[in-house]
């Protein structure tokens, strides 16, 4: 599968989500790119004003909720549709955000029985400027 393809599969993963209370479902986000080899995705968002907190970092219950979302729709998408149950999401705010900040958030995902991926959320084009980070972990629905 070419690049083009699998952005085009995550992309088209995360809108079909049968799990439409996700705050992140209504965020505008954007899957710039995705590569099926390296088993990531770079998905863009904005920081508003609403998604920071008092302490001038990105809302922890934004990260995980964001992050939660698109990795889940990105071990969908290596999985062949494969849904996956969450047992554990960590989030880490690092360091205070300005609103209308362009982030690029990479997911990337293992090729483990047990699913696991990390999200890490930088400053768009400079990837060494991270200002929040997530670890989730899951494990595969058996197969009807």
């Amino acid at each position: 599968m070419d690049a083009e393809e699998f952005r085009q599969l995550v992309a088209n993963t995360a809108q079909s989500k049968e799990s439409h209370y996700y705050y992140s479902s209504g965020l505008v986000a954007t899957v710039v790119s995705a590569d099926f080899a390296g088993r990531s995705c770079v998905v863009e968002l904005t920081a508003t004003e609403s998604e920071i907190s008092d302490a001038g970092c990105l809302d922890e219950g934004l990260v995980g909720t964001v992050a939660d979302y698109w990795t889940s729709a990105l071990i969908t998408a290596l999985n062949q549709g494969r849904s996956a149950l969450t047992t554990s999401l960590t989030v880490q705010a690092l360091k205070p955000i300005d609103p209308g900040s362009v982030l690029h958030m990479t997911c990337a995902a293992t090729d483990a029985r047990q699913p696991y991926a990390t999200a890490t959320f930088a400053a768009a084009g400079e990837s060494s400027d991270v200002y929040a980070v997530a670890t989730h972990t899951k494990f595969f629905k058996p197969r009807a």
